[in-house]
């Protein structure tokens, strides 16, 4: 199809065309949302010291993109940080409630935008030059990242639901922060590479073969091999273990848990109405946010002790397990339907996209370390559980959905309509109620990259693309 008439690309083209504007622009609305949140919090700590370090820390970060690969790791703890301080600032509703939101803004930054920026040295590796990797970035990465930051919007929204006293401070904190993310993503984050680019440091020198192959490890790529092959056992062996979360929870619940309850009931509806929209499946969405709930009520049932339905610790945990977990499904499910349009088999587009999309160890690792800087007693003693409950719960469902689940149900099915295909799905169900429906087109983005040989069984299945012809536009 041709090159998408919507924000994110058009957001990228101005930015690529004025990054100076751009990066002021970003400044503006960064130091407008900082101000409010010096308003929100006047006293205390955070009220001090929160705007010049959440400044400092996503300046630090942008500079850091446009610096090159070597920074990386710099660019990542700099928006990691600075979404961090931002969220704990403009946060109401006191001290757990701001460290609900700087964690989710921790995830942000260290899972959201890196991957922005490593799709964009992907892309730079093939031959691109920067105005039209960006686009392509624009058009992929960047639709991931918007409807990651909706998919977190609709869960705060529907926070509020839930009828803990806590519970708006946390939704408004989330907004804001999902907001900044994506605008940073949309806009800070192409204008400094393009400003790097510029200054000769971000565009790669050459293709090394280790930037070229795929960032999974041996293991995981071995697992969904295997998984891939066995599509239906898999698929059986996903229901299976559902079940039994579902009888374990029975047993060890006293009551009805969260979110279990009417108002968990609420947002679970809704986060799955959303999930499936955004990864185009009726099946993948639905399934992603079931097992999010068994997995989140029975952790939280052995490791955070008792949660009765009006505590908001267990939606705390319900939040940041959200942002470890759903963004990563979108990335895998956009690149499965890129790999489809390539002409990959179904099983390979599967493996190659849940590969590329990477595991949480990174993400869970930084919130069970920023856990363990709370006090275990006090007010802030049932965010601490909810932060450990949500990083167990971001790993017990990676393996249960991001490595058997979702490839399983991509290569059984075939075709991402179910696995992608333009149409169908909830997205097309949409189009046709509006009439606005998408007629299949000549795809412009991935033009001239010709189908390569793929492998179709077995762990070698996952290749990299380097194989395709580099060409600059």
């Amino acid at each position: 199809m041709a090159l998408p008439r919507w924000g994110v690309v058009r957001t990228a083209r101005w930015a690529v065309g004025d990054p100076e504007r751009a990066v002021r622009g970003w400044l503006v609305v960064v130091g407008l949302v900082v101000f409010f949140g010096a308003l929100v919090r006047p006293l205390g700590v955070a009220g001090r010291f929160g705007p010049p370090v959440a400044l400092l820390a996503l300046v630090t970060g942008a500079l850091a993109t446009a610096g090159g690969a070597r920074l990386r790791h710099l660019a990542t703890l700099g928006w990691g940080g600075g979404l961090a301080a931002l969220g704990a600032l403009v946060t109401p509703g006191g001290a757990p409630a701001a460290a609900v939101v700087a964690m989710v803004g921790l995830v942000l930054g260290l899972d959201l935008l890196p991957a922005h920026v490593r799709r964009y040295r992907e892309e730079s590796l093939r031959g691109y030059r920067p105005a039209a990797a960006l686009t392509i970035v624009a058009a992929t990465s960047g639709r991931a990242v918007v409807h990651s930051a909706g998919l977190l919007l609709l869960t705060a929204a529907g926070l509020a639901v839930t009828g803990a006293p806590a519970l708006p401070g946390v939704a408004l904190g989330t907004a804001v922060v999902a907001v900044v993310a994506t605008l940073t993503a949309t806009v800070a984050v192409p204008a400094a590479l393009v400003l790097g680019d510029r200054w000769g440091r971000t565009a790669p020198r050459r293709a090394t073969r280790r930037a070229e192959s795929s960032r999974a490890s041996r293991l995981h790529r071995a697992l969904l091999g295997r998984v891939t092959d066995r599509a239906p056992a898999a698929l059986v062996l996903t229901a299976g273990v559902l079940a039994l979360l579902a009888g374990a929870l029975t047993h060890t619940a006293s009551g009805a848990p969260w979110p279990w309850s009417a108002g968990g009931a609420v947002l679970l509806v809704l986060t799955a109405a959303g999930a499936a929209l955004a990864l185009r499946s009726w099946v993948l969405g639905p399934l992603v946010v079931l097992s999010q709930a068994l997995v989140v009520s029975v952790t939280w049932a052995v490791l955070g002790g008792p949660a009765p339905v009006g505590r908001w610790a267990p939606v705390a945990a319900w939040l940041v397990l959200s942002a470890l977990a759903l963004p990563r499904y979108v990335r895998a499910a956009g690149r499965i339907r890129e790999n489809r349009r390539l002409g990959m088999p179904a099983g390979a587009a599967a493996q190659d996209g849940c590969c590329r999309a990477g595991f949480p160890l990174a993400a869970a690792a930084a919130v069970l370390v920023a856990a363990g800087w709370l006090p275990a007693a006090g007010p802030m003693a049932g965010m601490r559980s909810a932060a450990v409950v949500a990083a167990v719960s971001a790993v017990a469902v990676e393996l249960l959905v991001g490595v058997v689940a979702l490839p399983a149900w991509c290569a059984w099915r075939g075709t991402y309509g179910d696995c992608g295909q333009s149409g169908s799905g909830p997205a097309g169900l949409l189009g046709r109620i509006t009439g606005r429906r998408a007629a299949p087109r000549p795809d412009r983005l991935l033009s001239g990259r010709t189908r390569p040989e793929y492998p179709v069984s077995g762990p070698t299945a996952v290749l990299s693309r380097s194989s395709v012809p580099r060409q600059r536009a």
